[in-house]
């Protein structure tokens, strides 16, 4: 450490002054910039959570390590420094604590916007919020107390900046683990201070202790049941600790208050599909909106147990008897109560007492419902009648009036559920509405839903339906999500999946796991080959098809440059050509020119020639003539007798 820091000397009364400067500066526009991101988020709707923003903010958990790490680092420097040998040391503490004020500025940067942005507050949060601020303010005093030699003063402001970042850490860990994580198994007395300002930690839960004491029926719903769920699955973010997007859970009253500013109300009593608690806990888990963001989200039976108690008014007092007649709320509530004990849904489920509704009833009112439902069988077009001469159940065939039949017309063999033993429902227009209707039929053992459009999802809502051994669901949407739901089946033996979204070798496996028989219209390990192979060859044929596809691209770019080659060297050669023809025709034309002058020259000549020679002739003839003329006439001599 000798090596890296100076010794011996005090620094510049200069270098001081500027330092000071300069972490009040710093301190000034750190403040001014926290207030400024507090000013931006509350005076603008927040449109931020989930972007860019979001995800440099969410760098306050790595950046928060710098500054928790650098102050202790000084304490160590300062302590260690009175150690006679190592008294150079504590020069080092004055750079430690420049980084340690840097760090925590930047970390609180990051978590104030963390902050606005997810919209978390709470007590935990805000105790988190400022005791980090603090580190901030103290780091600056303690560094100035530093510079300027206070000794006393700078050791107090030095151990309050380190206990502000312990009291953060403390803070911020209780909105991530819960405010009972570091006192869960903390002595009496140690457990109250770590847990001021969080929880007493004597608050009684709702849960009543002894369940078992009271009939089912008589149950309370929302403190038995609905509490558990919610502590379970969401009041980790929307507790009093911790308040994300403006909602606590943690309590009825708040429950129903719902979340602060937001359009959509929490709970809408009597309207669970008006109830954004219900919408977001049943989005598909990708959808950003999707609640809990972590794990798997609630079950079937929690959801519609959360939407039972919500139709029936979502108060503190509503009982189990008060959520309706229908015999799968006891199963409902009995698979809820296994979840939140932890114990195995399956067993749970086979314990619970089924209590007949037709049993009940006179066999005036039996009969009445019977006569009721063949007028409504005969004006629908479809069957019921007895399933043989000795059993007087129900064998239900909707097939003649598939083409009408629908969820609100199976809704008419509510009245007598229990008695439907066979249902066939094959190329009818129900849907998974429709499915609630064949839940309540506890006794039934062979199911027809081919070429209907029902999907998992519908599938789902057959687990009461414990006698059931049949299942056809050819042509459906179903897939091996359905095997979740199967498993809630004891006594189906026989399923067809054929022309589904089922997976062969997924079905294979299924049905070597259970005492099933499945049906996919093929031999299931034929099938799996066959897929398998079929897969290899649509690859290879895939690859073949690239490699072609490949080499004809190269062929068509080679064939391509050749014609552009040829087409270029036929351009050379016709230019070429075209100006050896156009230099010929030049010489020609020039030649021919010259002749044409040359011959006109020589015309030229001659006619001068011919002239001169003319002028000539006219000359000595005249000349002749002239001397002619000028001589005396000469007599002739007489001719000679």
């Amino acid at each position: 450490m000798s090596n890296i820091v100076s010794r011996g000397s005090d620094p510049d009364p200069k270098v001081k002054f500027l330092s000071i400067a300069l972490a009040i500066v710093l301190a000034l526009f750190w403040g001014f910039l926290i207030a400024g991101i507090w000013w931006f988020f509350n005076i603008k709707e927040n449109v931020y959570e989930g972007t860019t923003l979001n995800w440099i903010a969410r760098f306050h958990v790595i950046a928060l390590h710098l500054p928790a790490g650098m102050i202790f680092f000084v304490i160590a420097l300062e302590l260690f420094g009175k150690v006679p040998g190592f008294h150079h040391i504590r020069e080092a503490s004055t750079f430690t604590l420049w980084l340690t004020l840097l760090g925590s500025i930047v970390t609180t940067i990051l978590g104030f916007l963390l902050m606005e942005v997810e919209e978390v507050n709470g007590k935990a949060m805000t105790l988190h919020m400022w005791t980090g601020l603090g580190v901030v303010g103290l780091s600056v005093l303690a560094l100035i107390f530093k510079l300027r030699g206070h000794g006393f003063v700078y050791g107090i402001t030095l151990l309050a900046s380190a206990l502000c970042v312990a009291a953060a850490g403390h803070y911020g860990g209780a909105m991530v683990h819960g405010a009972d994580y570091l006192a869960d198994h903390a002595p009496g007395p140690v457990k109250k201070i770590i847990l001021a300002g969080l929880s007493d930690g004597d608050e009684e839960s709702p849960i009543a202790d002894e369940l078992v004491e009271v009939e089912v029926e008589e149950r309370n719903v929302y403190s038995e049941y609905i509490h558990p769920i919610l502590e379970k699955s969401c009041n980790e973010c929307h507790n009093e600790n911790k308040i994300k997007g403006k909602l606590r859970m943690d309590t009825h009253d708040l429950l129903m208050a719902g979340s602060d500013g937001s359009d959509y109300p929490t709970v809408v009593p009597g309207d669970s599909d008006e109830s954004e608690l219900i919408v977001r806990v049943t989005l598909d888990k990708d959808d950003d909106e999707f609640m809990p963001p972590k794990g798997d989200g609630l079950t079937a039976d929690e959801i519609n147990l959360l939407k039972l108690w919500i139709d029936a008014g979502a108060k503190t007092d509503i009982t189990v008897s008060q959520l309706g007649d229908d015999p799968a709320i006891l199963t409902t509530i009995a698979v809820v109560e296994a979840l939140i004990a932890g114990e195995e849904v399956a067993d749970i489920v086979e314990e619970v007492s089924w209590t007949s509704v037709w049993d009940g009833l006179s066999p005036e009112e039996q009969e009445a419902r019977l006569a009721k439902l063949n007028t409504e069988a005969e004006q629908l077009n479809f069957s019921v009648m007895p399933v043989s001469a000795e059993d007087s159940r129900l064998h239900v065939n909707v097939l003649n009036g598939a083409s009408e039949f629908g969820d609100e017309q199976l809704k008419l063999l509510e009245p007598v559920a229990e008695r439907v033993l066979w249902l066939n429902l094959a190329k009818s227009q129900i849907t998974d509405e429709g499915l609630d209707t064949v839940s309540k039929m506890r006794g039934l053992e062979k199911l027809h839903l081919e070429n209907t459009k029902v999907t998992d999802a519908g599938i789902a809502k057959l687990t009461p339906l414990k006698e059931l051994q049949y299942l056809n669901l050819y042509s459906t949407e179903v897939s091996n999500t359905i095997f979740e739901s199967l498993k809630q089946l004891p006594n189906l033996r026989k399923l067809y999946v054929w022309q589904t979204k089922v997976d062969p070798d997924e079905a294979r496996r299924y049905e070597e796991s259970v005492n099933l028989q499945i049906n996919t219209g093929i031999d299931l390990e034929k099938a799996a080959e066959e897929a398998r192979a079929a897969k290899a060859a649509v690859e290879a044929e895939e690859a073949k098809k690239k490699a072609e596809e490949e080499a004809k691209k190269k062929a068509l770019a080679e064939a391509a440059a050749k014609k552009k080659a040829a087409e270029e060297a036929a351009a050379k050669k016709k230019a070429a050509e075209e100006a050896a023809k156009k230099k010929a025709a030049e010489m020609a034309a020039a030649e021919k020119k010259a002749a044409e002058e040359a011959a006109k020259k020589k015309a030229l000549e001659d006619a001068a020639r011919k002239k001169q020679e003319a002028d000539a002739a006219a000359a000595k003839a005249a000349a002749a003539k002239a001397a002619a003329e000028a001589k005396p006439a000469e007599t002739p001599l007489p001719a000679a007798q």
